[in-house]
């Protein structure tokens, strides 16, 4: 059978409107602050949980790269299991628990951080008495915006009967083509099974840069994670003081744990307070300041920087995809007396 093409439009007007549109779309899903107050929580019972979405596809807030949701346990619950394609990060907000992860179990507690790999079993419990409550930002509108977006239920079962994780291919000797992609495989999978999958907050200490601000890693390759790309820092605000002025090509997302103050994005003000979702969209100046004159504020900054990051500084090389000011804009912090870390964690 012989078809015949009859498009009277040639394909430049065709992707040009396609890409246009796209744009526009995108342009109104766009939100800036998204409030605790407007995250609506939702009982989901095939997983024994409640979850509200701050972004991303499920909630109605359509995203590419990153979504953002948070979960609540009820006491003496513990959820189904399940497994997927993407990996996530998990930040305890409030309340204590555990997860296993391919059936090792991790106790938790306020202000801890831990790493979902990609392809792992796990589960969530909470054996205390009252509920805990974690958030989750992941890759997952990026995997299925390419279709590998693959999710597992495995309710009740025993981890030791579910299938193994899905393993990277042996290298195989030699300097032909295939041969050199299995090589290059197995090395970026080398260290995956031994990889850190918690960061306990009452181990770790900030550190005063440069930008203004004391950061800590929360979840970084650096500090023994295997991600796909996925980072997590906390910032620390000084009472009354801001961070300097910066901008970069990909998407940043940062979760006020404590405080009250504004970002200035694009020359617009955007008030937040604790429990809202700042998201910085890609090439926008911004500047985040501490409107509390006595206290501290705490933000997680979340970003997918070491996979699509470093893969649009290559397709759209020579541009600049970071940008500073020449001198950075930083307030002076050498007399600034930070509180002690653990200050204002909320009990387990």
């Amino acid at each position: 059978m012989k078809t015949t093409t009859a498009t009277q439009v040639t394909h430049y007007e065709i992707q040009k409107k396609r890409r246009e549109s796209l744009l526009e779309e995108w342009a109104g899903y766009h939100k800036t602050i998204i409030k605790r107050s407007d995250v609506v929580m939702v009982d989901s019972p095939s997983r024994r949980t409640r979850r509200g979405v701050y972004a991303g596809w499920d909630g109605d807030r359509p995203t590419k790269n990153l979504d953002a949701s948070v979960h609540e346990v009820a006491p003496g619950t513990t959820t189904t299991i399940h497994r997927h394609s993407w990996d996530a990060i998990m930040f305890i907000e409030s309340g204590s628990g555990w997860t296993e992860i391919d059936g090792q179990r991790i106790e938790w507690r306020p202000w801890d951080t831990l790493h979902l790999p990609s392809w792992a079993w796990h589960r969530h419990g909470n054996d205390g008495d009252k509920p805990a409550v974690f958030h989750t930002w992941s890759v997952q509108p990026m995997l299925e915006q390419f279709g590998v977006a693959l999710l597992e239920e495995g309710g009740d079962t025993p981890v030791e009967e579910l299938p193994k994780r899905p393993r990277q291919v042996e290298a195989i000797a030699g300097d032909d083509p295939y041969a050199r992609r299995t090589q290059r495989l197995a090395r970026q999978s080398e260290g995956s099974d031994s990889a850190r999958l918690i960061t306990r907050f009452d181990d770790v200490r900030g550190l005063v840069t440069k930008r203004g601000a004391r950061s800590l890693f929360m979840v970084d390759k650096s500090i023994g994670y295997h991600t796909a790309g996925l980072s997590a820092v906390m910032h620390e605000l000084a009472p009354g003081l801001y961070q300097s002025r910066h901008r970069h090509g990909g998407e940043a997302w940062l979760y006020v744990i404590s405080g009250r103050g504004h970002s200035e994005i694009d020359g617009v003000s955007y008030p937040w307070e604790a429990g809202d979702l700042i998201v910085v969209d890609h090439w926008e100046m911004h500047q985040h300041f501490n409107d509390d004159t006595e206290k501290t504020a705490r933000l997680v900054r979340v970003h997918n920087f070491d996979a699509l990051y470093d893969m649009m500084r290559i397709l759209l090389a020579p541009t600049n995809l970071f940008e500073e000011l020449p001198t950075l804009d930083a307030p002076d912090l050498s007399n600034v007396v930070w509180p002690d870390h653990l200050a204002g964690r909320p009990e387990a």
